[in-house]
């Protein structure tokens, strides 16, 4: 992807189409994200950034400084992560894009809980969730409820939490996304197992385990297998912070 991305920019530059550079240099800024090569996504962003500045592209403007708020967050520059994420969303907000709008809120709700300000998540996640209802956006909304179900989880607030893991739960099987299906699972597992309810902790990371192993992530499969494991043991079933995230692919 790099290879022919890299092609392309040349090609932009020659002609001098700005725009189309700027498109270029974003989407190799993403691959460079995805492959946590962060300062180099970063250089990548910053050119696309004066670039749809100066052609006047706010929609490319906005989905840069997500994308850069996104790189921030990952490397914990929560503060500046904000800052971008604050921007992004005034500016999908001029545009009228609801879908820019929701993935922003929701990302905003990420920093805000990383950073214990679990209210003010809340009130994002809210607000995300409405617009994701609008555009029909069901994984959205599906991730939505899935962090909402986190702050619970935090709170000690059980049933909540698997009130909102359930809900998730349902639309992941909806769409058919199997990784997510299986991430909802292991969450589900760690509420219950949080709570000390051994048996429904273990059914859910079983679950978990075999659609994990069926999608080929073995990784994530013996992941799941260990937090079965880690269940014998009562010193590992008290808090939350003893079942690591998983992110999203």
């Amino acid at each position: 992807a790099l290879e022919r991305y890299d092609t392309a920019l040349k090609l932009y530059e020659q002609v001098g189409d700005k725009l189309g550079k700027a498109n270029t240099l974003q989407a190799i800024g993403d691959v460079l994200q995805f492959l946590k090569r962060c300062e180099e996504a970063l250089e990548r962003y910053d050119t696309a950034l004066k670039l749809y500045e100066q052609v006047g592209d706010k929609l490319g403007k906005a989905n840069t400084l997500r994308g850069i708020g996104d790189v921030l967050q990952f490397l914990d520059r929560c503060d500046e992560a904000l800052e971008r994420y604050d921007t992004a969303l005034k500016l999908y907000e001029q545009v009228g894009d609801n879908l820019g709008k929701a993935n922003t809120l929701k990302a905003i709700g990420d920093v805000l809980q990383f950073l214990n300000r679990r209210e003010e998540a809340l009130e994002r996640y809210d607000t995300a969730l409405k617009l994701y209802e609008q555009v029909g956006a069901k994984l959205g909304k599906a991730n939505t409820l899935k962090a909402i179900g986190d702050v619970a989880l935090a709170n000690e607030q059980y049933p909540e939490a698997l009130q909102h893991y359930r809900q998730a739960l349902a639309l992941v099987e909806q769409i058919h996304d199997l990784y997510s299906t299986a991430r909802v699972w292991y969450y589900i597992g760690t509420a219950y197992a949080t709570q000390g309810d051994k048996p429904e902790a273990i059914s859910a990371f079983t679950t978990a385990t075999s659609i994990f192993r069926n999608i080929k992530l073995e990784d994530l499969a013996q992941f799941c297998e260990g937090a079965i494991e880690e269940i014998d043991n009562p010193k590992n079933i008290k808090s939350q912070a003893n079942y690591p995230i998983l992110y999203p692919h």
